[in-house]
Parts: structure tokens; sequence; C-alpha cells
């Protein structure tokens, strides 16, 4: 049972920054504690943990723009995140874990907004039949987190010069 709430907000936009402060808190949640952090990083393209970064993002072209290329420790495929994106981490041990529940903070909190959503397969939540969030997630040792992004206004120009999916998938997931 989650008997402690805390809300962590970066306020920083560096990708390598972030994603260290994710590994410490998933290695640092106590067994009752709920963590929700957010975050965002500038002009940056993350994949996941099995990915051959160059197959899935150009990244001569990502370097010589002064973008960065990050790896994550869950799976699950490239995005970009630039500050037009908000990326969430729901971190709990395994008895807390429960991504139904953790999705429906997400799609609460955006219908606070007006914006009805809709859950789609495993890991992703739509607007209007349209790709809006992906979701990995992690574990190790009895503890568990759950992220995700939150496309709220992003630089879709930029996304699609620096990342490289195929046609097939694209058009599968809607976006």
């Amino acid at each position: 049972m989650v008997n402690k709430l805390t809300y962590i907000e970066s306020e920083q936009y560096n990708p390598y920054k972030n994603l260290a402060v994710e590994e410490y808190l998933f290695f640092h949640c106590q067994k009752e504690e709920c963590i929700l952090y957010l975050w965002q990083n500038q002009h940056t393209v993350v994949i996941g943990r099995n990915q051959n970064a160059w197959a899935e993002c150009l990244t001569e072209k990502l370097e010589n723009e002064g973008g960065y290329l990050a790896r994550r420790l869950s799976g699950g495929g490239a995005v970009y995140h630039d500050l037009g994106n908000l990326n969430f981490t729901f971190l709990v041990n395994k008895e807390n874990y429960n991504v139904d529940r953790q999705l429906e903070v997400i799609q609460k909190a955006v219908a606070k907004f007006g914006v009805c959503t809709e859950k789609s397969g495993r890991n992703d939540i739509l607007i209007n039949g349209r790709k809006f969030s992906g979701n990995a997630f992690f574990d190790s040792k009895g503890y568990y987190y759950h992220h995700g992004t939150l496309l709220l206004n992003v630089d879709t120009a930029s996304m699609s010069r620096f990342l490289n999916p195929s046609k097939a998938k694209l058009q599968s997931k809607g976006v």
C-alpha cells in the first residue's frame, strides 16, 4: 500500500542528468512510496536499452545540430524530446505497480484540459485515434518504473528529421 506520495519536477533540460535522476529515484524509492517525476529534455533522441542508435535515428545529423542521444534503462522505441514534450515517470515497488492506474492518472490530468483520450494496446494513449503518449517499463529487485511521453507541442519537423522509423510503424501507430 502506498503511504507516501513524492512529486518531483526537474528544473533543467539535460537528458543525461534527467535520466540519471530517474535511475537514482528508482534505486532509492521506499517500499510504501510512489514517486511521480516530471521532466523535459531539450533537442534529444532517447532510445530503448536494446535499440541500435544508428538504425533508429540519424545520429550524425543530430550531433551536427547540437542534439543529444541518450539511452534509457527501459525498452521500447526511439523518441524525440524537446520542450514541447513532457515526460513522466511513476516509480513504485512491485506491490504498488499498476500500469492501468498510472495511465488513468495521466488520462485524468489531460481530461482537466478538456481532452478526451483512450488507451490503445499495451502502452499508448491516443487522442482522436492518434498517438499522444508512448510508455515504457523497467523493473529490478522488486521495484518498477513506468515512464512515458506526452506530446503537447512537439516540433514535429525536428522529430521527423532525426528519427528513422519504418513507414509501417508510423502507419500502425497513427502518428
